[in-house]
């Protein structure tokens, strides 16, 4: 027989397994948003996005000097 106490911890670790399926699934759907609109595979959006902030970063020191 079940305890109320097992019962209750169950309960509360299911909460917090499908909130964080949740989260996962909230973080994939952003990941795969911006490698869309970058135009890449989600594998190569971090590489990506640095090259383009430091190609942002070198055009804004040529047109500042």
């Amino acid at each position: 027989m079940e305890t109320k106490e097992k019962r209750v911890k169950e309960v509360g670790e299911e909460m917090t397994s499908n909130q964080g399926l949740k989260e996962l699934k909230k973080k994939e759907k952003l990941l795969s948003q911006a490698a869309e609109i970058v135009g890449v595979q989600e594998k190569d959006l971090p590489r990506v996005v640095k090259r383009f902030l430091d190609e942002i970063k070198e055009m804004n020191k040529k047109l500042k000097s």
